[in-house]
């Protein structure tokens, strides 16, 4: 069986585009540089990696923590964009992200930790990232969540859909959303909506490049939170995003 034929990934790339650049700067060629043969040349380059390899190692560390910061910044860009829902605040000076899924037991118990959080500190806006991923059910659920919006009963509609226990099916969904005053019908109209579908796949693309694997996951400033938090360690990630 041939060995399957493999191709640089973006990374490796770019690595090797650095090495040679750094080559370039901190090598100091000959005037008649053009005039050197590809054996010379080659020999120089082995020359200097034997001699110099903590330099190629750190400028290499040092572009891929660049290279990072990058595309983490420019997926936190695009998040800001998609419409989610949330609670915000007049003079927030902090935004908090969240991805979750209806069926996380530790997403769910952290709701409670985040309103009373909410409620001491009115300097927060709090954005509620749909990631369903535990099952057919948390996807069900998170389109009858976002097309509650519809009605202007999103953060009610979440409150309620979190604190069931259990596995939440399509009956639980329409009954708790009828407690709460939501008209069913318009509801149901409102979840075929693709723009509903669209936004979920956004959030899906965006949890895949932040290489979030599961919920619930907190994003404050430029740092990942994964898992579960109590008041303490929230009040902590706010406070050093601040002083940050």
């Amino acid at each position: 069986m041939k060995k399957p034929i493999r191709t640089r990934t973006k990374n490796e790339t770019f690595n090797i585009i650095t090495l040679l650049i750094t080559l370039m700067f901190l090598f100091p060629f000959p005037s008649n540089s053009h005039e050197i043969k590809e054996d010379t040349i080659e020999k120089i380059i082995q020359k200097f990696l034997v001699n110099n390899p903590e330099l190629i190692r750190s400028t290499l560390d040092n572009y891929k923590i660049n290279f990072e910061k990058k595309i983490f910044k420019n997926t936190v860009r695009k998040l800001k964009k998609i419409k989610n829902p949330g609670i915000f605040q007049k003079n927030a000076t902090i935004t908090i992200y969240e991805f979750f899924d209806y069926n996380c037991g530790y997403c769910k118990s952290v709701l409670k930790v985040v309103l009373e959080t909410l409620a001491e500190d009115k300097n927060i806006n709090f954005v509620f990232v749909e990631y369903p991923i535990l099952s057919q059910q948390s996807y069900t659920t998170a389109i009858a969540a976002l097309a509650s919006r519809k009605q202007g009963m999103y953060n009610e509609f979440h409150s309620s859909l979190m604190s069931l226990r259990g596995r939440i099916n399509e009956n639980q969904i329409f009954n708790t959303a009828k407690k709460i005053g939501i008209d069913i019908e318009q509801l149901k109209v409102e979840m075929n909506n693709p723009k509903i579908k669209d936004q979920l796949l956004q959030n899906r693309k965006i949890a895949e490049l932040l290489g979030l694997n599961g919920t619930p996951a907190f994003i404050i400033g430029d740092i990942i939170y994964p898992g579960a938090i109590d008041k303490e360690k929230l009040k902590k990630m706010i406070k050093n995003f601040r002083e940050s």
